[in-house]
């Protein structure tokens, strides 16, 4: 069982991973919520608002394409030096970018034009807590709708 230590959780509520981000910082995924903590603040995110999880692996066609530009500046450096340096350091910055942004699970909400980005050190393990506490949530609201639904008489 994860540690409880330093979250703000409600009594009763349970924690199902607690888990580090490549920035230090920690994730946390409890029965209704998830908690990203960091030094700054704590940013808890509703399942009941979550409308997408996203993840995203390495990107290979970017990584592919960086390097092709990389080498076609290299190729180019004879004829115009400063266009192929350019072009040289432009395609490494966006090999790193792109190495930096591995693994990225994004969290879209409704009430929020941004999703929250999170960069998990293991990913299966999250992602293997996160959809199924969303799924039960989302399981229990239906069920929840489906009996308000069916106490309401019905008028015609």
């Amino acid at each position: 069982m994860p540690s409880r230590h330093g979250l703000d959780l409600d009594t009763g509520e349970r924690l199902h991973y607690r888990g580090g981000l490549r920035s230090g910082d920690e994730i946390a995924v409890t029965d209704h919520r998830v908690l990203v903590c960091t030094d700054a603040e704590t940013t808890s995110v509703p399942y009941t608002n979550v409308s997408e999880v996203s993840n995203e692996s390495f990107d290979w066609f970017l990584a592919i394409l960086s390097l092709a530009l990389a080498g076609f500046g290299l190729y180019s450096l004879s004829e115009n030096a400063f266009v192929g340096v350019g072009l040289v350091a432009f395609g490494l910055w966006s090999v790193y970018r792109t190495y930096r942004h591995r693994d990225r699970v994004r969290i879209h909400t409704h009430s929020q034009a941004k999703p929250v980005e999170v960069f998990p050190k293991e990913v299966d393990e999250l992602y293997g807590e996160l959809e199924p506490a969303i799924e039960a949530v989302r399981v229990e609201q239906e069920r929840a709708e489906r009996d308000d639904d069916e106490r309401t008489p019905d008028e015609g």
